[in-house]
């Protein structure tokens, strides 16, 4: 299943332009399939993380709560689970600009290493495939997370 955002074109990756937030995620049916692939309901799987009613307990399910928050936009919750070190290197409009550009049609998570509910960090390795500009693509990453006072954090990448 593809979850549309509004069209926009990719923007420089550090500008500082400013951008006009949403003022609420694109929320489908909360009995939708989760966008991050699990086939769980979203109200069962990523939507309690976005909403801030839970903090994921594993990298993995940051990294699909992730995915979900890029295909609804929740930009919000995209900078709140990025660590200080990666919010210096973007924006809050920046990171919009990117979700809005893309169709998101799914996501594959290659493997894990670490990233329990006990450790302190854990790396993600994934696919997630998107169509911008009319053309699918695939982008593959290698994703490194660390937990700071208990919280899951995105750390930064290998593409």
């Amino acid at each position: 299943m593809a979850y549309k955002a509004n069209p926009a074109k990719i923007g420089a990756q550090n500008t500082e332009k400013s951008r006009k937030m949403p003022s609420k995620p694109l929320l489908p049916a909360t009995d939708t399939p989760c966008p991050c692939g699990t086939q769980k309901p979203l109200n069962d799987c990523c939507l309690p993380f976005i909403k801030g009613m839970l903090n994921p307990t594993t990298a993995e399910q940051l990294m699909r709560s992730r995915y979900s928050a890029h295909s609804l936009l929740a930009i919000d919750y995209l900078w709140d689970t990025w660590s200080p070190e990666q919010r210096l290197r973007s924006n809050k409009g920046d990171i919009l600009i990117w979700a809005e550009s893309c169709d998101w049609l799914g996501l594959q998570i290659l493997a894990t290493q670490q990233g329990g509910a006990s450790d302190d960090k854990g790396i993600v390795e994934f696919i997630a495939m998107f169509r911008s500009q009319g053309q699918i693509q695939q982008h593959h990453e290698i994703s490194h997370f660390k937990k700071v006072l208990g919280k899951w954090l995105y750390v930064d990448h290998q593409a």
